[in-house]
């Protein structure tokens, strides 16, 4: 087999690697207005549960007493209800069935159907706020709670209460959720007290006292997380043992139970545009993830906070849960007190978002730049072509370098295939004059990939910063062609795709064929701006690399490969111009 062939095989090899390893790695990373007037409470009874009228306070805006309904101490039998609360931000559905919360729909964010995005994703029987008496995988209570709405000034107040008894000793469970019209932040109170000063009979030196689960999904609904598309990643913001500085921890979603007991700031559920924050009360908690299926549910990814047993006749916890979009302006309201209704301030929401542990510095800068574009022409499609042509007049020395490299190694080819037949038996003598031979002729072999290298952390930063830029949601670029940016374009869609190489390809994209053809071409004019032949070898390189990246990017975000197509056709009005210039210095020179 000739050594030509051979090099072919193996650079072929090392492309497919390459590639395919880009793929994986990129696989494996993706100021709000006053609030309004909180909307009437709508009750929705069970059907087989008896209809008893609930207690409803509204305590007046300034009045400090509030009357309230205590849960009688002996047999309770509290109606199984649905009540439904609105604000600007939330439609809250909750259960008197344990107290908790069978659905969040974020009434301002909104899916490709135009339909409000779930923060609750289950079956329905299930829900969120759930407590178990006990570690991680306690029963849920499922008992009927006693129910009151409180309205105290703009905030609202949902109170439910029910009596337990643990060896004989009678102790109330209270759930106080309150929240504020114009706030992505729910306050959950969880109360435990006995009526006779006596310690609260839950949990041991061994045995936790309850368990808060927040599950089993979060939305917006998806098909697969496959880290590209959809991700759920689970984050913590805390010290290390090692600094003793805050640091965003990610542990990775396996499908499996991930436990965490360090002392943290926050823990919560990620994904690319929304996420469930929770920033626990002081005290020791232990924050567990299960991602093991079940409920109905192939990939849960449930939120759980393990409280330990504590001596007390009375013990409040507070959680502040921080529900809705991974938008800056909305993370950093939390960031002082007086930016947000609750108090909050030095939450450090800001890091919830996914971020590059290599490149993140690299997507600042590209951030920056692209929001100033985007100032400039609101259109962020727009934007992301201006920034290309920024890119593109930054790396322009290094392009003209690499085309003045790759030409000088087409001159040299007749000399070093002379070489290789003379010295085709003495393989360190001829690297030896190969050697020579480009340092007489002025050629670095490495020179022509040195845009190459430049251009891949910027394609990757890119990548990290289009995937999960929520501006770019929903941002429209050509309407009826392009109106996601951040998501993939199609022509046609198709109800059932083919799966080839762990993707789904179900519809008919034009940018990907663009790309296709802007790469091709891009080469064929290059080549010729060269004035050189290719090899056999050099043609499958040229031809086999643009089609395996038409198969990895053909479902990324069209913001993406918007970027890449149009660096491709303004190399190639770039390499034109340039091959003009050079034919007239050519023919002058023969004049």
């Amino acid at each position: 087999m000739e050594k030509n062939t051979v090099l072919a095989i193996v650079l072929s090899s090392l492309i497919l690697v390459g590639g395919l390893t880009l793929q994986n790695y990129l696989n494996e990373r993706n100021a709000p207005e006053p609030g309004t007037a909180p909307e009437a409470v709508e009750t929705e009874p069970v059907e087989s549960a008896p209809e008893t009228p609930e207690t409803v306070v509204d305590a007046g805006e300034d009045s400090d007493d509030v009357e309230t309904v205590r849960a009688v101490l002996t047999e309770q039998d509290f109606p199984v209800t649905t009540i439904v609360e609105k604000t600007d931000k939330y439609r809250i559905e909750f259960s008197t069935a344990g107290g908790i919360v069978t659905g969040i729909l974020l009434l301002q964010e909104f899916d490709n159907e135009g339909q409000p995005i779930p923060m609750v994703l289950g079956d329905g029987t299930v829900g969120a706020f759930n407590i178990g008496f006990g570690g991680a995988g306690a029963d849920y209570i499922v008992n009927p709670f006693s129910h009151e709405r409180i309205v105290r000034g703009g905030e609202i107040q949902h109170r439910f209460a029910r009596d337990f008894v643990e060896d004989d000793q009678v102790f109330t469970l209270v759930k106080n959720y309150r929240i504020i019209p114009g706030e992505y932040v729910i306050e959950l109170t969880i109360g435990l007290e006995t009526p006779d000063g006596r310690a609260v009979p839950l949990g041991s030196s061994a045995e936790p006292a309850y368990t808060l689960t927040y599950g089993p999904q979060i939305g917006p609904t998806f098909k697969k997380l496959d880290a590209r598309n959809e991700v759920r990643e689970y984050v913590t913001w805390g010290p290390t043992k090692r600094s003793g500085d805050d640091t965003r921890e990610v542990h990775r979603n396996r499908g499996n139970f991930v436990e965490f007991d360090k002392t943290i700031s926050w823990a919560g559920v990620v994904g690319k545009y929304f996420g469930v924050l929770v920033s626990p009360s002081s005290g020791s908690t232990r924050i567990t993830w299960d991602g093991r299926p079940a409920d109905g549910m192939e990939e849960p990814s449930r939120l759980q906070i393990t409280r330990p047993a504590r001596q007390s006749a009375n013990i409040i916890d507070t959680y502040n849960f921080y529900i809705g979009p991974l938008s800056v302006s909305n993370l950093e309201r939390y960031e002082n007190a007086d930016s947000n209704a609750f108090g909050l301030s030095d939450m450090n929401y800001i890091r919830a978002p996914r971020t590059s542990a290599w490149l993140g510095w690299l997507e600042a800068i590209l951030k920056v730049l692209l929001e100033l574009f985007y100032r400039l022409i609101p259109n962020y499609g727009v934007a992301i072509i201006l920034l290309t042509v920024l890119i593109k007049v930054i790396l322009f020395p290094f392009t003209h370098n690499s085309y003045e490299s790759t030409a000088k190694m087409q001159a040299v080819q007749p000399k070093l295939k002379e070489l290789q037949e003379k010295y085709r038996d003495e393989p360190q003598k001829l690297q030896q004059k190969q050697a020579e031979l480009y340092k007489a002729e002025g050629v670095n072999p490495m020179g022509g990939c040195l845009p190459m290298l430049f251009q891949m952390p910027i394609f990757i930063a890119l990548y990290g910063l289009l995937n999960k830029y929520f501006p770019l949601r929903g941002a429209v670029f050509i309407p009826g062609w392009i109106d996601d940016l951040s998501g993939p374009e199609a022509i046609v869609q198709f109800e059932n795709g083919i799966n080839l190489l762990g993707n789904t390809y179900d519809a008919i994209r034009l940018l990907p064929v663009l790309y296709l053809g802007g790469q091709l071409l891009m080469t064929k004019v290059t080549q010729q701006g060269t004035g050189g032949q290719t090899g056999a070898q050099q043609k499958m390189l040229t031809l086999g690399m643009p089609i395996m990246f038409f198969f990895i990017l053909y479902n990324m975000p069209s913001g993406l490969l918007l970027y890449w197509t149009a660096m491709n056709f303004i190399t190639i009005g770039q390499q034109l111009v340039t091959n003009r210039i050079k034919k007239r210095n050519a023919a002058g020179g023969a004049a």
